[in-house]
């Protein structure tokens, strides 16, 4: 609109110059008249508000989207426990699935109220309620979600430093992730946190680092994880030699869950390894040294091939000394005081190598 009131003027004083030109005065001496020279002036700027305009446009265009490219055309679940995905847009529609806490999906059809989403094998209909996209997500994600280094080698050296020479700290195995610690790698490195009681470093090349996101779990999916669970539980409880191991293992596997307090010994409000490990058997009156490195020296000693639930595992600190314990609950399982970051859990027997074992119940 600009642009034609401007051509207007233009024409208008174009053709009032006309009007007071005499017509004897020659082509040329029109041309270096200085009114005329308005004309040029005026198509001038015509001219360059029109490439303005383009390259204003052409800016626009290229502009991003999105500040969390990566998350562009896609969503997180922002619940505290997994949401359901529906196989329609119905609160009483058949359920296909749910999607967990930190549960990541692409958007498939984002609608008003529910969005199709994909994720894993599940494809189904979430409220939007529960729904974070875009650069929403990404935001929620930098603050909320841990990066984690899943190991894709067979057995893997934690370092002490960034050096392949550097002192072995631990060992991990393929398949186990780990939490990173974020910006404190140089290239070629990353930095993790194997339990409250190991950071090291690990070749870059053998881990694959992600956000810690979870995927969808489809109807068949979820009952086969129970059934897998399940069978675990019956060869945990097959291993039992005694009720006393039993009922020790049950209680302790109550407390999953719970938060990690270095020096502390509460298992409801916060313990370390140790403190948990004692306070657990002090439950059923059995009283063992207060710290992971008394423990192992004042209990006695089994063999690392026949272990049994309600063992107790050990592991060196950084210094080579006894920082860590925990315990063994069967089928490959063990339950710990982990970190602050994790609190109580329960990891695979070989999350990282132990060094010793002690048993305190022995009929």
């Amino acid at each position: 609109m600009k642009n034609k009131v401007l051509l207007r003027t233009a024409v208008i004083l174009t053709g009032t110059v006309s009007m007071l030109i005499p017509s004897f005065v020659s082509s040329a001496e029109i041309l270096e008249d200085s009114n005329v020279g308005i004309t040029y002036a005026l198509d001038e700027y015509l001219e360059s508000l029109t490439v303005r305009e383009i390259k204003e446009s052409e800016k626009k265009e290229e502009a991003p989207t999105c500040q969390y490219p990566e998350f562009e055309g896609k969503c997180l679940a922002y619940v505290e426990q997994a949401v359901n995905v529906r196989k329609e847009p119905d609160e009483e529609a058949e359920r296909v699935g749910s999607l967990p806490v930190h549960g990541i999906a692409v958007v498939v059809e984002k609608g008003d109220t529910w969005t199709l989403i994909e994720s894993g094998i599940t494809l189904g209909y979430v409220r939007n309620d529960f729904l974070l996209f875009g650069d929403a997500a990404g935001a929620y994600a930098e603050t909320t979600c841990p990066k984690k280094a899943k190991v894709n080698t067979t057995t893997l050296y934690v370092r002490e430093e960034q050096d392949e020479n550097s002192n072995c700290l631990t060992m991990i195995p393929e398949g186990e992730a780990y939490e990173v610690i974020e910006g404190d790698a140089g290239d070629g490195w990353t930095h993790i946190r194997v339990d409250s009681d190991i950071t090291g470093y690990v070749s870059s090349e053998y881990v694959d680092v992600s956000y810690g996101f979870s995927y969808a779990l489809s109807v068949a999916e979820e009952e086969e994880i129970r059934r897998q669970q399940e069978e675990a539980e019956k060869r945990r409880l097959a291993e039992m030699s005694s009720t006393k191991r039993m009922n020790v293992v049950n209680y302790a596997l109550q407390f999953v869950g719970n938060p990690y307090v270095y020096g502390g010994t509460s298992l409801t409000n916060g313990t370390d390894c140790s403190g948990f490990t004692m306070s657990v058997y002090a439950h059923f009156g059995y009283y063992i040294p207060r710290t992971a490195a008394a423990q192992m020296q004042g209990l006695s000693s089994v063999s690392l091939n026949s272990i049994q639930p309600g063992d107790l595992l050990f592991y060196r600190d950084s210094s080579g000394g006894i920082g860590h314990v925990t315990m063994y609950i069967g089928g490959g399982q063990v339950v710990h005081a982990s970190s602050s970051t994790t609190g109580i859990i329960i990891s695979s027997l070989g999350y990282r190598t132990p060094c010793g074992a002690a048993r305190i119940i022995w009929d």
